[in-house]
């Protein structure tokens, strides 16, 4: 069935005694028409009490349909409204295509999740195993390698002075970390226990393994995910760095402060990887994770560690369990200025991500989620 995204006409919402905006108006698309518009309102209204909010922009995925819903300013004091259009630094949600380009690297024989990392390094690493255990692919995609959080250790001199330059100027210096620093650092660093066994969350082992897929096929990540994304998935505005004409359509993100920060393409391996996408992009990729119909996404989603009725990883994407719901999910969060909250739950069919142009607080943006899903399944009773 041909899927079809509803994307609402512009409206205003005036909200009584708010902060937000001249005469307390917040700009939105929301008609509210709908059970779901209403939903999606007074979750939206909720976050945007706090004085510092300043743009959200929500997909659903419900029975089949993809909607779309916009807040507030892409830059405060602009007066226009995000669309399903707009550009947003995704966060950690990056991770979860990392792993997908994996699962399709094994669909399509190019790995296995069981092979030794080293078997795509360049050079012998006689420390990345832990009594015999080599660290595999698999431990890279479900946080459970074993290896430190920190694969360089800046001095501590150094990051004072980085400290104090704005965010740009940080990113700019991160970029210097290259694939050769890293495969430098790589001789330097061990798992501290049996690789697969203890999960922690490591931003900088997805990294690795983003370098480690470069080499499974030869080219750049970028071409790698970019290809895949539009060829098996037809999402044509998802990628880790932004041209100058698309960086002009992207949020204005800002930090917890509320200033406003620079972007600039990260590029770099230290730290976590980067994603960049539309709302519009998002929802095609939820679908897609929950109908399953691509190999490599399914892939994603076979649990790798931990426990089926509680809290799971499958390869990037984390599973719990509550109140015998099952939901697969990832946050994303930015120094650049953006919050993310992607989740979908499989037997509903349902679908949620929301993004905001701000670093309030993650879990407010969690919440919104929350709320919008529970009134979808008050309606659904």
């Amino acid at each position: 069935m041909k899927q079809t995204i509803f994307l609402l006409f512009i409206g205003i919402y005036l909200i009584p005694d708010s902060s937000y905006g001249q005469n307390g108006r917040i700009q939105t698309d929301n008609r509210l028409k709908t059970f779901m518009d209403t939903a999606v309102q007074k979750a939206a209204v909720a976050y945007m009490q706090d004085g510092n909010a300043n743009g959200i922009s929500i997909g659903i995925y419900y029975r089949g349909n993809k909607y779309a819903y916009n807040y507030g300013e892409v830059e405060k004091g602009s007066g226009k409204l995000p669309t399903a259009q707009t550009f947003y630094n995704l966060g950690s949600v990056a991770k979860t295509f990392i792993a997908t380009m994996l699962s399709e690297a094994v669909i399509e024989h190019k790995a296995n999740l069981k092979d030794d990392i080293r078997k795509y390094l360049p050079y012998p690493y006689p420390n990345l195993q832990y009594q015999g255990h080599p660290v595999r692919l698999v431990d890279l995609a479900n946080h459970t390698s074993a290896l430190p959080l920190q694969f360089h250790v800046f001095p501590e001199a150094i990051l004072d002075s980085i400290g104090k330059l704005d965010r740009a100027a940080q990113t700019h210096y991160f970029n210097g970390y290259n694939e050769d620093s890293l495969l430098a650092d790589l001789h330097h660093i061990k798992p501290d226990t049996i690789p697969g066994f203890k999960y922690q969350y490591n931003g900088n082992a997805m990294l690795l393994l983003q370098l480690l897929i470069e080499r499974i096929y030869h080219q750049p990540y970028e071409q790698v995910v970019t290809h895949y994304l539009k060829t098996n998935l037809g999402m044509h505005h998802t990628k880790t760095w932004l041209t100058d004409d698309e960086i002009k359509q992207l949020a204005q993100g800002y930090d917890a402060h509320n200033t406003p920060q620079r972007y600039i393409n990260y590029t770099g391996f230290t730290g976590g990887p980067s994603m960049n996408a539309t709302v519009s992009d998002m929802l095609i990729y939820l679908q897609a994770n929950i109908e399953e119909k691509d190999r490599a996404v399914k892939l994603t989603h076979r649990i790798t560690w931990g426990n089926k009725d509680g809290f799971a990883i499958g390869l990037g994407w984390m599973m719990n369990t509550s109140d015998g719901e099952e939901y697969v999910f990832h946050e994303g969060h930015t120094g650049t200025g953006f919050n993310t909250h992607c989740i979908f739950y499989p037997k509903q069919k349902t679908g949620i991500i929301i993004i905001v142009n701000d670093n309030i607080n993650q879990d407010n943006v969690s919440r919104m989620g929350d709320a919008i899903k529970a009134a979808l399944d008050k309606q659904t009773k």
